[in-house]
């Protein structure tokens, strides 16, 4: 990363991107007790900086609430705020760092999440560059989340495709988190959170 954020590339090619996107989650507990689900649309937004022609820094915040209608369980809103680091190791590998802060707020109680996660990107392009295949997988080795022990598994992954006109790009991405975290006595607790996102990038141009 070092060589790649040399002043002079950096100084020769900068980007920004601006990006809005909108998903259809659902979140799933089992605690023991049968599965929890609970979905809804979330809104998100945010913008990335392109240093050079390898490394790109990214700030991206989203927001929504996920109903449910299990007995006992309540609604709640959810709400998050990533950054991101990427470097291109080949055309079609970059390898990526992100860090995220999510909240799950009800009525009756706050959950925060603290989570830095770590994995490769593949992307292939056909089409002549028009349409990219897109693949994440990512391990998340620093997990914390109040009132609950660090989870055994934590992976994230997703796939989707890209399509590229004239400084917009459109894609469309299926992602899913996994959380298993340590059983108590004989109850073990598995979280997940998979959503199918649409989203618009939008060049605004070098400096």
């Amino acid at each position: 990363m070092g060589i790649a954020l040399s002043p002079g590339q950096a100084l020769a090619q900068r980007a920004v991107t601006a990006f809005a996107s909108l998903s259809v989650a659902e979140h799933r507990v089992e605690a023991g007790y049968g599965v929890e689900r609970a979905w809804g649309a979330i809104l998100g937004g945010g913008a990335s900086l392109r240093l050079g022609t390898r490394v790109e820094l990214g700030l991206r915040v989203q927001g929504g609430r996920l109903n449910t209608s299990a007995p006992g369980a309540v609604d709640r809103d959810v709400g998050e705020v990533g950054l991101e680091a990427d470097v291109r190791v080949v055309p079609w590998v970059t390898f990526r760092v992100g860090a995220r802060r999510r909240t799950y707020s009800s009525v009756i109680a706050r959950q925060g999440w603290t989570m830095v996660d770590v994995g490769p990107e593949v992307r292939l392009a056909f089409a002549r560059g028009t349409i990219s295949g897109v693949t994440r997988v990512a391990l998340v080795p620093v997990v914390s989340v109040s009132g609950l022990p660090r989870p055994d598994v934590a992976v994230t992954g997703a796939t989707g495709l890209q399509f590229r006109r004239r400084g917009l790009t459109l894609g469309t991405l299926y992602s899913l988190e996994r959380y298993d975290f340590p059983a108590d006595g004989a109850i073990a607790r598995v979280e997940q959170l998979a959503a199918v996102t649409l989203r618009l990038d939008v060049g605004l141009g070098r400096r």
